[in-house]
Protein backbone atom coordinates (compact mmCIF):
# COMPACT_ATOMS: atom_id res chain seq x y z
CA UNK A 1 0.00 0.00 0.00
CA UNK A 2 2.81 2.42 0.90
CA UNK A 3 4.49 1.72 -2.44
CA UNK A 4 1.19 2.38 -4.25
CA UNK A 5 0.64 5.69 -2.42
CA UNK A 6 4.23 6.69 -3.16
CA UNK A 7 3.77 5.87 -6.84
CA UNK A 8 0.55 7.92 -6.99
CA UNK A 9 2.28 10.90 -5.35
CA UNK A 10 5.17 10.63 -7.80
CA UNK A 11 2.86 10.47 -10.81
CA UNK A 12 0.80 13.43 -9.53
CA UNK A 13 3.90 15.54 -9.02
CA UNK A 14 5.25 14.56 -12.43
CA UNK A 15 2.01 15.58 -14.14
CA UNK A 16 1.86 18.89 -12.27
CA UNK A 17 5.50 19.66 -13.01
CA UNK A 18 4.99 18.73 -16.66
CA UNK A 19 2.09 21.17 -17.00
CA UNK A 20 4.00 23.94 -15.21
CA UNK A 21 7.12 23.48 -17.32
CA UNK A 22 5.44 23.34 -20.69
CA UNK A 23 3.09 26.33 -20.67
CA UNK A 24 1.73 29.26 -18.66
CA UNK A 25 -1.03 31.81 -18.64
CA UNK A 26 0.73 35.13 -19.20
CA UNK A 27 -0.85 38.21 -17.63
CA UNK A 28 0.43 41.01 -15.42
CA UNK A 29 -1.73 41.89 -12.46
CA UNK A 30 -1.61 43.09 -8.87
CA UNK A 31 -3.24 41.01 -6.16
CA UNK A 32 -4.80 42.03 -2.82
CA UNK A 33 -2.78 41.88 0.42
CA UNK A 34 0.53 41.82 -1.46
CA UNK A 35 3.71 43.88 -1.23
CA UNK A 36 5.82 44.61 -4.32
CA UNK A 37 9.25 46.12 -3.58
CA UNK A 38 10.89 47.30 -6.79
CA UNK A 39 14.10 48.98 -7.92
CA UNK A 40 14.29 50.61 -11.35
CA UNK A 41 17.61 51.63 -12.90
CA UNK A 42 17.73 53.60 -16.15
CA UNK A 43 20.59 54.86 -18.29
CA UNK A 44 20.52 57.03 -21.40
CA UNK A 45 23.43 58.26 -23.52
CA UNK A 46 22.67 60.44 -26.54
CA UNK A 47 24.57 62.46 -29.14
CA UNK A 48 22.72 65.15 -31.08
CA UNK A 49 24.77 66.40 -34.03
CA UNK A 50 23.90 69.44 -36.18
CA UNK A 51 25.13 69.94 -39.74
CA UNK A 52 24.57 72.89 -42.03
CA UNK A 53 26.11 76.10 -43.30
CA UNK A 54 29.02 77.76 -41.49
CA UNK A 55 26.67 80.65 -40.66
CA UNK A 56 24.17 78.34 -38.99
CA UNK A 57 26.83 76.48 -37.02
CA UNK A 58 28.30 79.79 -35.87
CA UNK A 59 24.88 80.88 -34.59
CA UNK A 60 24.68 77.69 -32.56
CA UNK A 61 28.11 78.38 -31.13
CA UNK A 62 27.14 81.95 -30.27
CA UNK A 63 24.12 80.63 -28.34
CA UNK A 64 26.32 78.26 -26.37
CA UNK A 65 24.97 75.13 -28.06
CA UNK A 66 27.61 72.42 -28.22
CA UNK A 67 27.91 70.37 -31.38
CA UNK A 68 27.52 67.52 -30.83
CA UNK A 69 25.33 67.95 -27.76
CA UNK A 70 25.97 65.00 -25.46
CA UNK A 71 23.78 63.93 -22.55
CA UNK A 72 24.47 61.07 -20.19
CA UNK A 73 21.78 60.30 -17.62
CA UNK A 74 21.66 57.61 -14.95
CA UNK A 75 18.83 57.26 -12.46
CA UNK A 76 17.61 54.88 -9.79
CA UNK A 77 14.25 54.74 -8.04
CA UNK A 78 13.08 52.47 -5.23
CA UNK A 79 9.36 51.96 -4.68
CA UNK A 80 7.08 49.92 -2.43
CA UNK A 81 3.65 49.04 -3.80
CA UNK A 82 1.21 47.71 -1.19
CA UNK A 83 -2.28 46.39 -1.77
CA UNK A 84 -4.86 45.99 0.97
CA UNK A 85 -7.55 43.50 1.74
CA UNK A 86 -10.35 43.10 -0.80
CA UNK A 87 -13.43 45.05 0.26
CA UNK A 88 -16.01 43.11 -1.76
CA UNK A 89 -14.16 40.15 -3.20
CA UNK A 90 -13.10 42.17 -6.26
CA UNK A 91 -11.78 45.64 -5.31
CA UNK A 92 -8.95 46.55 -2.95
CA UNK A 93 -7.09 49.74 -1.87
CA UNK A 94 -3.44 50.37 -2.70
CA UNK A 95 -0.57 52.72 -1.93
CA UNK A 96 2.70 53.40 -3.75
CA UNK A 97 5.60 54.86 -1.78
CA UNK A 98 8.53 56.47 -3.56
CA UNK A 99 11.17 55.35 -1.09
CA UNK A 100 14.28 56.82 -2.68
CA UNK A 101 15.37 58.42 -5.95
CA UNK A 102 18.86 59.14 -7.23
CA UNK A 103 20.39 60.52 -10.44
CA UNK A 104 23.89 61.38 -11.61
CA UNK A 105 22.95 65.05 -12.08
CA UNK A 106 21.86 65.38 -8.45
CA UNK A 107 18.30 66.41 -9.33
CA UNK A 108 15.30 64.94 -7.51
CA UNK A 109 12.16 65.67 -9.47
CA UNK A 110 10.18 63.24 -7.30
CA UNK A 111 10.74 63.74 -3.56
CA UNK A 112 11.56 60.77 -1.35
CA UNK A 113 8.66 59.53 0.75
CA UNK A 114 5.95 60.60 -1.68
CA UNK A 115 2.75 58.55 -1.36
CA UNK A 116 0.33 57.73 -4.16
CA UNK A 117 -3.12 56.35 -3.40
CA UNK A 118 -5.47 54.38 -5.60
CA UNK A 119 -7.44 51.19 -5.92
CA UNK A 120 -7.22 47.95 -7.84
CA UNK A 121 -9.51 45.12 -8.86
CA UNK A 122 -9.09 41.50 -9.89
CA UNK A 123 -7.94 41.23 -13.49
CA UNK A 124 -7.48 44.99 -14.04
CA UNK A 125 -4.63 47.46 -13.77
CA UNK A 126 -4.72 49.88 -10.81
CA UNK A 127 -6.47 53.25 -10.94
CA UNK A 128 -4.55 56.04 -9.18
CA UNK A 129 -6.51 58.68 -7.26
CA UNK A 130 -4.21 61.13 -5.48
CA UNK A 131 -0.67 62.08 -4.45
CA UNK A 132 0.41 63.20 -0.98
CA UNK A 133 3.72 65.03 -0.77
CA UNK A 134 5.01 68.33 0.60
CA UNK A 135 6.87 70.78 -1.58
CA UNK A 136 5.44 69.99 -5.02
CA UNK A 137 2.76 71.91 -6.86
CA UNK A 138 -0.70 70.58 -7.62
CA UNK A 139 -0.13 70.88 -11.36
CA UNK A 140 2.95 68.67 -11.13
CA UNK A 141 1.02 66.13 -9.03
CA UNK A 142 -1.60 65.98 -11.75
CA UNK A 143 1.01 65.49 -14.50
CA UNK A 144 2.83 62.82 -12.51
CA UNK A 145 -0.42 60.98 -11.77
CA UNK A 146 -1.27 60.90 -15.48
CA UNK A 147 2.22 59.66 -16.38
CA UNK A 148 2.09 56.82 -13.88
CA UNK A 149 -1.42 55.86 -14.94
CA UNK A 150 -0.17 55.69 -18.52
CA UNK A 151 2.61 53.33 -17.41
CA UNK A 152 0.05 50.96 -15.92
CA UNK A 153 -1.93 51.08 -19.15
CA UNK A 154 1.15 49.82 -21.02
CA UNK A 155 1.28 46.81 -18.67
CA UNK A 156 -2.32 45.90 -19.43
CA UNK A 157 -1.43 42.99 -21.70
CA UNK A 158 -4.17 40.71 -23.02
CA UNK A 159 -4.20 37.38 -21.17
CA UNK A 160 -2.75 34.57 -23.27
CA UNK A 161 -1.54 30.97 -23.10
CA UNK A 162 2.14 30.56 -24.00
CA UNK A 163 4.02 27.31 -24.48
CA UNK A 164 7.77 26.84 -24.31
CA UNK A 165 9.24 27.78 -27.69
CA UNK A 166 6.34 30.12 -28.54
CA UNK A 167 6.49 33.91 -28.91
CA UNK A 168 4.08 36.82 -28.76
CA UNK A 169 4.46 40.50 -29.63
CA UNK A 170 3.12 43.75 -28.18
CA UNK A 171 3.15 47.16 -29.89
CA UNK A 172 3.64 50.39 -27.94
CA UNK A 173 3.64 53.99 -29.23
CA UNK A 174 6.57 56.36 -28.65
CA UNK A 175 6.59 60.15 -29.15
CA UNK A 176 9.95 61.94 -29.46
CA UNK A 177 9.95 65.76 -29.66
CA UNK A 178 12.99 67.09 -31.52
CA UNK A 179 13.67 70.44 -33.24
CA UNK A 180 10.04 71.51 -32.96
CA UNK A 181 8.81 68.28 -34.57
CA UNK A 182 7.19 65.32 -32.79
CA UNK A 183 8.34 62.01 -34.19
CA UNK A 184 5.91 59.12 -33.72
CA UNK A 185 7.42 55.65 -33.50
CA UNK A 186 5.95 52.20 -32.91
CA UNK A 187 7.99 49.93 -30.65
CA UNK A 188 7.27 46.23 -31.23
CA UNK A 189 8.42 44.02 -28.35
CA UNK A 190 8.69 40.27 -28.90
CA UNK A 191 8.67 37.83 -25.96
CA UNK A 192 10.01 34.32 -26.59
CA UNK A 193 9.47 31.74 -23.83
CA UNK A 194 12.61 29.65 -23.32
CA UNK A 195 11.87 27.64 -20.19
CA UNK A 196 9.95 27.45 -16.91
CA UNK A 197 11.87 26.36 -13.81
CA UNK A 198 10.49 26.33 -10.26
CA UNK A 199 7.59 28.56 -11.22
CA UNK A 200 9.78 31.17 -12.92
CA UNK A 201 9.37 31.73 -16.67
CA UNK A 202 12.45 32.80 -18.64
CA UNK A 203 11.75 34.95 -21.71
CA UNK A 204 14.11 36.39 -24.31
CA UNK A 205 13.05 39.94 -25.23
CA UNK A 206 13.70 41.69 -28.55
CA UNK A 207 12.49 45.08 -29.75
CA UNK A 208 12.23 46.85 -33.10
CA UNK A 209 11.37 50.51 -33.73
CA UNK A 210 9.27 51.48 -36.76
CA UNK A 211 8.86 55.08 -37.90
CA UNK A 212 5.25 56.26 -38.23
CA UNK A 213 5.74 60.00 -38.81
CA UNK A 214 5.58 61.27 -42.40
CA UNK A 215 6.39 64.97 -42.94
CA UNK A 216 5.89 66.14 -46.50
CA UNK A 217 8.48 68.94 -46.51
CA UNK A 218 11.16 67.13 -44.47
CA UNK A 219 13.02 63.83 -44.70
CA UNK A 220 12.91 61.72 -41.56
CA UNK A 221 14.66 58.39 -41.01
CA UNK A 222 14.73 56.35 -37.82
CA UNK A 223 15.95 52.88 -36.92
CA UNK A 224 16.32 51.11 -33.62
CA UNK A 225 16.36 47.80 -31.83
CA UNK A 226 16.80 46.27 -28.41
CA UNK A 227 17.52 43.04 -26.58
CA UNK A 228 16.74 41.91 -23.06
CA UNK A 229 15.41 39.36 -20.58
CA UNK A 230 12.21 38.86 -18.64
CA UNK A 231 11.85 36.61 -15.60
CA UNK A 232 8.19 36.14 -14.76
CA UNK A 233 6.70 34.75 -11.53
CA UNK A 234 3.93 32.45 -12.77
CA UNK A 235 1.96 32.16 -9.52
CA UNK A 236 2.11 35.89 -8.75
CA UNK A 237 1.58 37.03 -12.37
CA UNK A 238 4.34 39.62 -12.07
CA UNK A 239 7.87 40.46 -13.20
CA UNK A 240 10.79 39.50 -10.99
CA UNK A 241 13.23 41.07 -13.44
CA UNK A 242 12.78 42.98 -16.69
CA UNK A 243 15.88 44.22 -18.50
CA UNK A 244 16.43 45.80 -21.93
CA UNK A 245 19.29 47.50 -23.76
CA UNK A 246 18.37 49.62 -26.77
CA UNK A 247 20.00 51.59 -29.56
CA UNK A 248 18.29 54.09 -31.83
CA UNK A 249 19.42 56.45 -34.59
CA UNK A 250 17.35 59.21 -36.15
CA UNK A 251 18.09 61.67 -38.94
CA UNK A 252 16.08 64.77 -39.87
CA UNK A 253 16.75 66.89 -42.95
CA UNK A 254 15.16 70.29 -42.31
CA UNK A 255 15.17 73.54 -44.28
CA UNK A 256 18.36 75.10 -42.93
CA UNK A 257 20.14 72.23 -41.23
CA UNK A 258 20.23 68.48 -40.59
CA UNK A 259 19.99 66.68 -37.28
CA UNK A 260 21.38 63.29 -36.38
CA UNK A 261 20.47 61.67 -33.06
CA UNK A 262 22.17 58.57 -31.65
CA UNK A 263 20.88 57.10 -28.43
CA UNK A 264 21.78 54.14 -26.23
CA UNK A 265 19.54 53.33 -23.28
CA UNK A 266 19.21 50.69 -20.62
CA UNK A 267 16.39 49.67 -18.30
CA UNK A 268 16.42 47.20 -15.40
CA UNK A 269 13.54 46.58 -13.01
CA UNK A 270 13.86 44.03 -10.22
CA UNK A 271 11.04 43.17 -7.83
CA UNK A 272 10.47 41.20 -4.64
CA UNK A 273 6.96 39.94 -3.86
CA UNK A 274 5.74 39.18 -0.35
CA UNK A 275 2.58 39.03 1.72
CA UNK A 276 1.21 42.36 2.95
CA UNK A 277 -0.52 41.45 6.20
CA UNK A 278 -3.72 43.45 6.77
CA UNK A 279 -4.21 44.96 10.17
Amino acid sequence: MKKLIGLLIFLTQSLCNGQTQNSLTFKVQYKPETKYSSTIKQTSYSELTYSGSEEFLQKLNDKGVKNPTITNIESKIETVFKTGKSTDGINFPLTIEIVKTKSNDGKRVIPDGMLIYGHGSNGNMPTLDSIVSDGIKEEFKKTLLQAMQSTFSQLNFPERQVKIGESFSIESPLSIPIAGVTIEITMTTNYHLLRINNGIADFDVSQVYTLKTIIAKYTVNATGSGQGKLFYDVSNNYYLKYQTDNEMEMNLKLDQFDLNLKNKSGFVQTSEISKNASR
